[in-house]
Parts: structure tokens; C-alpha cells; sequence
């Protein structure tokens, strides 16, 4: 099991904002959409993960993908 602070390492690597909170690491996560009337709305939440694999899960990277979805990083 990594660290928190190799949890946060690499949530910082990935260009997410992150910090180490007690027992966990808070990510900040923004997502941007655009309305039908063509503005912009941004949405912002604080993720709080526990391990590495439910980091890579908040950014969407396929770092932490278990051994059963080792196939996907080929195609």
C-alpha cells in the first residue's frame, strides 16, 4: 500500500491540487461545461481517497489499473 504522501505525489503529477487531511488526501476536481445558451459552468468538488487505486480512479489515469485491466494500457 503507497503512502499518502505517494498518493499526493502523484495527484500533483497529474496536475490535480491535492493535501494530505488526517487519513486521507483531498483532490480537488473541477469540471467545466459548457450550457446550451453557451456559457460556461464550472463545478467544483473535493475528493477524499484513501489509496492510490481511488486516486487514479477521481483523475481517471489508468496508473493504479489492477492486474485484470493491464490489457487496456496496451490498446
Amino acid at each position: 500500500m503507497k503512502s499518502l504522501l505517494e498518493i499526493k505525489r502523484h495527484v500533483d503529477g497529474h496536475g490535480f491540487g491535492s493535501a494530505i487531511v488526517d487519513d486521507h488526501v483531498a483532490i480537488g476536481v473541477v469540471w467545466t461545461t459548457n450550457t446550451l445558451g453557451g456559457e460556461v459552468r464550472k463545478r467544483e468538488i473535493i475528493e477524499r481517497v484513501h489509496s492510490f487505486e481511488e486516486a487514479c480512479t477521481v483523475m481517471g489515469c489508468r496508473c493504479g489499473a489492477s492486474p485484470a485491466d493491464a490489457s487496456y494500457n496496451q490498446r
